[in-house]
């Protein structure tokens, strides 16, 4: 881990700001320039544990790379709870220290926080930045909503299926062509709740129903959205 300047990290993220505002509504674009300063920046190597950014509070968010939030269980399971990425708010709550591990999946993820008093200063004096958090918040919610009704389908080809697609939405933001996953298929299985075995046969049988297309172990070709959608809505 190597912490990183606000200016650094915008030379090498220009479009910063853009990112972070990109999820809030247009009349919310008026945020304080001190809130850039505010930001502490850090960059973090593959598998690289990111506890320290839960520390005394605070809020974060991935501006490059992958986040991945985990549960492990006495028995050494582990369950991912969440893939976060650019964009993504993350720590919102104060028992994640206690409860979750948080993980960088991509070579030099970087992520932005802020401290709980710097969050309530900026939230007190200027509503826009309030509101701007809020919807932020709110998309947690609907992503985590999301990803429970992939876990809720019925047969493995179903949840993969929806998986997929959900991946494909997330990264490129259309459910059609191609999409180069972020995970290997064992973290697949640890976010579905499955064994990596049962993954590896059910995208063995969407290739072979001629919904994907592989090429390597991570790039996926989505050659029938709409067949995949059905699959994954359990439509026969």
């Amino acid at each position: 881990m190597y912490a990183v300047s606000a200016a650094q990290t915008r030379s090498a993220n220009p479009d910063l700001r853009p990112h972070i505002r990109s999820s809030a509504d247009p009349e919310l674009m008026d945020v304080p320039p001190e809130l850039d300063a505010a930001m502490t920046f850090t960059r973090w190597r593959r598998e690289e544990d990111c506890a320290a950014l839960l520390t005394d509070g605070g809020l974060c968010w991935v501006v490059s790379g992958i986040i991945r939030k985990c549960a492990v269980h006495e028995s050494g399971q582990r369950r991912i709870v969440d893939l976060i990425m650019p964009g993504d708010f993350f720590a919102l709550g104060p028992a994640d220290a206690r409860t979750f591990s948080f993980q960088a999946v991509t070579e030099g993820t970087v992520t932005a926080r802020l401290t709980q008093r710097n969050l309530n200063r900026f939230i007190t004096e200027n509503p826009g930045v309030y509101c701007m958090f809020y919807r932020l918040a709110c998309n947690v919610i609907a992503r985590l909503e999301e990803q429970l009704l992939v876990q809720g389908r019925t047969t493995a080809a179903e949840k993969i299926a929806a998986y997929l697609l959900l991946m494909s939405t997330r990264l490129s933001g259309a459910q059609d062509g191609a999409v180069v996953l972020p995970v290997s298929r064992y973290d697949i299985a640890d976010h579905l709740g499955i064994a990596v075995e049962t993954v590896s046969r059910a995208i063995t049988e969407l290739r072979r129903a001629g919904l994907i297309h592989l090429d390597g172990p991570r790039r996926i070709e989505m050659t029938d959205a709409r067949g995949m959608q059905r699959k994954a809505d359990g439509a026969r």
